[in-house]
């Protein structure tokens, strides 16, 4: 579960609204299957930087700009924001979202009939339904029972006013202020592990050492960023932080963006991280083993990426990047419940390859992000995780682990090389591109130039402010 850093000043309103429908559509649901399977357990990734923003809304009362819109008087809105609303206030999906609600739909259409960005193509009245119904669709179903309000308001599908709005944001804030005392105390009950991912997302491997991602001889890169330190704080505040707030100080680290290094190992290692996970091609690389797949996605010997290794003392598995890709991308298009049935069918397929296996267990890791895919699934994905999660329930030889305890129990492979890079096998997406090397290089400068600071004013009262801004400009964001 990630978002980035979405203000320009530590007290300024978010620049998007991802955090707060995120939160009101997934964060706190997807835990709560647990409590509606017996022997469901789930794996947890909480990047810090969601976490203090998700604290920001619940119990500082932040605003984004979506929200502080739909809280001010319509006949206080400029043309500005009326541009803004029709711009932005349909950013939804619209076979689930917008489809099904016949008056968002009546805008949507109204909207993509107009001429470009006419602003007095809606009513005042129009644009107060807007601002409601928007907010609405993001809000999961299944917080319909714990709010007699929310289902008045759903129900009551138009003639929304600036009262029934600043409702819904009150609805918003009150399902985020329950994220976070749930997770704990399904953390507490074993029913969930949670790991973390360094404090504001960076790319670990380049902060610790540039020289891993095989830049060309031609490039003007420095040889050193200088932000190996960097790289370690990021992960000590991103383990304290989440000590902090859960009194539970995580085991595992979840690289950003599964990248990974032998110098991110040892660093790893040096913090006390008992484990990682990283992806499939990184292990094929490091084994230098090529996982052939069928024309239906099936590998054809999954024993090696159902194992796990250790490099060094530091734990390792991998996941198989195949089944995140169809949940992703691919079941969406189709029936949720169809789908969540092909997915345990390709779990039995790949159990039924290991009959000749020397080993009792084999872990089967799926890790994605949490958040993305939903809206594109009808009832927000309900459907086919309570399909999935019951198949699984259901059957003896499959079994849901929490990560650490299972480590605990099996037998770990050694693993004497493992390969520099991320789920795209290499560094490109962030680095060897002539304006993202730009960037590399301006943020070095700042570094440098912080440094130089910091040792000739080492009690000046912004440099923890200052530090904080660097580290979100390191991040992959």
């Amino acid at each position: 579960m990630h978002q980035p850093v979405y203000q320009l000043t530590p007290t300024g309103d978010f620049l998007m609204p991802w955090v707060r429908l995120h939160a009101v559509k997934d964060y706190l649901d997807m835990a709560l299957f647990v409590n509606k399977f017996k022997k469901l357990k789930l794996n947890f990734n909480l990047v810090p930087v969601l976490l203090d923003s998700l604290i920001d809304y619940g119990e500082n009362n932040i605003h984004d700009i979506h929200s502080r819109l739909t809280v001010t008087d319509v006949s206080d809105l400029t043309d500005d924001d009326k541009e803004f609303i029709i711009n932005n206030f349909f950013d939804s999906n619209y076979h689930h979202m917008i489809l099904p609600n016949e008056e968002y739909d009546r805008l949507y259409q109204k909207y993509q009939a107009s001429d470009g960005n006419d602003i007095n193509i809606f009513s005042e009245q129009e644009y107060s339904d807007l601002l409601a119904i928007f907010n609405l669709v993001w809000i999961d179903s299944v917080h319909k029972k714990s709010y007699p309000d929310l289902e008045y308001l759903i129900n009551k599908k138009k003639n929304y006013t600036l009262q029934d709005r600043i409702k819904i944001i009150n609805i918003h804030r009150d399902i985020i202020r329950k994220i976070i005392p749930t997770y704990k105390k399904l953390l507490d009950k074993n029913k969930i592990e949670i790991t973390t991912s360094p404090y504001y997302h960076p790319i670990l491997p380049i902060l610790a050492d540039i020289g891993c991602a095989n830049l060309p001889s031609s490039s003007d890169m420095p040889k050193d960023l200088g932000m190996y330190n960097d790289a370690k704080q990021q992960c000590e505040l991103a383990l304290n932080r989440i000590e902090e707030i859960f009194s539970f100080r995580p085991k595992g680290i979840w690289p950003c963006e599964h990248c990974i290094s032998p110098e991110v190992m040892d660093l790893f290692k040096s913090i006390g991280v008992k484990w990682t996970v990283s992806d499939e091609n990184i292990l094929s690389e490091s084994l230098n083993i090529e996982f052939a797949r069928d024309f239906r996605g099936y590998m054809e010997d999954p024993y090696h990426i159902l194992k796990s290794y250790n490099y060094k003392g530091t734990n390792i598995i991998f996941r198989d990047s195949f089944i995140p890709n169809l949940i992703g991308f691919e079941y969406p298009n189709h029936s949720s419940e169809g789908t969540a049935k092909d997915l345990y069918e390709r779990i039995k397929i790949v159990q039924s390859k290991l009959l000749s296996s020397p080993d009792d267990n084999h872990l089967l890791t799926i890790a994605m992000d949490g958040e993305n895919c939903w809206e594109n699934y009808k009832n927000d994905g309900y459907t086919f995780l309570s399909t999935l999660y019951s198949l699984i329930e259901n059957d003896e030889t499959l079994e849901t682990v929490l990560i650490s305890d299972y480590l605990e129990q099996d037998k770990q492979k050694p693993l004497n090389f493992i390969s520099s890079g991320s789920w795209n096998r290499g560094f490109r997406l962030w680095i060897d591109e002539p304006l993202k090397n730009l960037a590399w290089k301006y943020l070095k400068q700042v570094k440098d130039d912080f440094e130089d600071f910091v040792n000739n004013n080492p009690d000046n009262n912004n440099i923890y402010a200052a530090q904080k801004e660097l580290f979100i400009c390191e991040g992959s964001d």
